[in-house]
């Protein structure tokens, strides 16, 4: 049961390297401003949306999903899973979609393929929304950490984090995972949701996109970010730390940042409500103007 059923879906070949990508439409089809809710990690698929879809829509938005690659109906490539890979999957479905531009909305790992795409492609984000962005921008070489392709010296707390415990006990860690995420009390729903949903991924795969992850150039990139941006951050946060969300406002001062007391890593799941208002509100504070080619931004 869904709480608003998709108005058209289909698929799109990212076009790059082929990969079949599913998306859905939600909402009027001729309303004035598109919001695209990115995937996240692969972990989940595009219901990670599920308390956004209906509430954006209601509100009079056109609102676009898409299972990112290696998860829900989209194609699960042996290979591909760098930012860049998502980067031009984002591309092709707007481009599918007729979409010359949109407000784009990325959650944790998210955050990466939002923040790239909007400095690569500037026209076609008229603003940007990062919840618990996992987006790390010291500029220095990520370099993959021997404790996750190597055997970990015991399977407790991020020592669950590692490519070998996933290969063994894939489920202990998806299970660990969710209650990272979900650090709030009465949280088993939310936790449950993870768990499920998780389970239509392999951990081949999943280990994959840590492999593929590496990207030291998100410093550069968030610095050539030139629209609107709000960030939105639980205090709470266990999987990336708030101290994050504070460095990229220190690196960009113009961002705007909400901390939602006692969330955790998903507000906008265990707290939609709030989420959706602070989103809603950032949403109506700027009114995009394009003359011609160049960008200005108005207040409501």
């Amino acid at each position: 049961m869904r709480a608003l059923t998709p108005r058209s879906s289909g698929e799109v070949i990212s076009s790059h390297d082929g990969v079949k990508l599913h998306y859905e439409e939600f909402g009027d089809p001729g309303a004035e401003r598109t919001v695209v809710l990115l995937p996240t990690w692969s972990l989940v698929h595009s219901r990670v949306w599920k308390m956004q879809v209906p509430f954006l829509a209601q509100r009079g938005y056109r609102v676009v999903t898409f299972d990112g690659r290696g998860s829900g109906l989209s194609e699960r490539p042996a290979l591909g899973y760098a930012t860049d890979d998502f980067v031009h999957d984002t591309e092709a479905v707007m481009d599918r979609l007729r979409l010359r531009s949109a407000i784009l909305v990325g959650f944790s790992a998210g955050g990466r393929w939002a923040v790239q795409f909007a400095a690569q492609h500037a026209t076609r984000v008229e603003q940007l929304v990062l919840i618990a962005p996992a987006t790390v921008i010291d500029d220095g070489p990520r370099l993959l950490p021997a404790w996750f392709t190597a055997a970990p010296p015991d399977r407790e707390g991020w020592n669950k984090f590692n490519a070998v415990h996933w290969r063994e006990d894939y489920r202990d860690f998806v299970t660990w995972f969710a209650s990272m995420i979900f650090t709030e009390a009465h949280s088993t729903k939310g936790q449950d949701d993870i768990v499920l949903w998780a389970s239509d991924t392999t951990p081949a795969m999943l280990i994959q996109t840590i492999l593929d992850s590496a990207n030291p150039r998100l410093g550069e990139l968030w610095r050539a970010v030139d629209c609107p941006v709000l960030i939105v951050h639980g205090s709470r946060d266990a999987v990336v730390a708030l101290e994050n969300s504070h460095k990229l406002l220190a690196a960009r001062p113009a961002t705007r940042l909400m901390v939602l007391e006692d969330c955790g890593h998903a507000p906008h799941i265990r707290d939609a409500v709030k989420t959706n208002l602070v989103i809603e509100r950032f949403l109506a504070t700027y009114l995009r103007q394009v003359p011609g080619e160049s960008r200005a931004y108005a207040r409501a």
